[in-house]
């Protein structure tokens, strides 16, 4: 996995485009990547697998690119059970009760970023798993940081799943669109969801 994880932070985006559901019902043995975060030189990888008892495991991947530019090889961070059958659409529209995304794991981890107070110990990063509805195309993704208060840093994605993987570093925040493109047309879903970093 942790080779599927170093690929994907190469590409800068998952290797396969596509529903990483469907794949999960076609490929049952194959670990597919949900998607990924990259901040500067922070590069966070989730990967979807199916687990010997039949349900849904994620396994959440992290590296450091080098000075040179190439990602070191991943290290695993932690793993669980996904909290819906991502396979099954409808499961997944019930979770998000009329909504355009909702968060379905919130985690904190230790990680060595190389930057921070205290360099050797690392910092807390804080992760998000959004479920986004299946009608939802786009994403718009506004951060801000400490480093730049009064500026924020807008990009939008192109969802390939229905998972979308949120890091923030402390002081961090984001802001959350979920979009559909409808031929030359671009329609907001519903409200934008804000996240922090707890430690503001």
């Amino acid at each position: 996995m942790a080779d599927l994880a170093g690929t994907a932070l190469r590409l800068g985006r998952p290797p396969i485009a596509g529903a990483a559901a469907d794949r999960l019902l076609r490929d049952a043995d194959t670990p597919v990547v949900a998607d990924i975060w990259i901040s500067g030189d922070l590069g966070f990888v989730l990967l979807l697998h199916r687990r010997d008892d039949g349900l849904v495991g994620e396994e959440l991947y992290y590296s450091l690119r080098g000075e040179g530019g190439a990602w070191e090889r991943p290290d695993h961070l932690s793993g669980g059970i996904v909290g819906t059958e991502m396979a099954d659409p409808s499961a997944a529209e019930d979770l998000l009760a009329g909504a355009s995304m909702t968060a379905i794991a919130e985690s904190e981890t230790l990680v060595h970023t190389g930057r921070g107070p205290n360099h050797e110990e690392g910092e807390l990063v804080h992760v998000w798993e959004l479920l986004v509805s299946s009608e939802a195309d786009l994403i718009d993704i506004e951060r801000s940081s400490p480093n730049s208060p009064d500026m924020s840093e807008l990009f939008r994605r192109e969802l390939t799943g229905p998972l979308v993987l949120i890091v923030l570093l402390p002081g961090e925040r984001v802001r959350l669109q979920a979009i559909r493109r409808e031929n030359s047309s671009l329609t907001r879903l519903d409200d934008p969801l804000e996240l922090h970093h707890p430690e503001q």
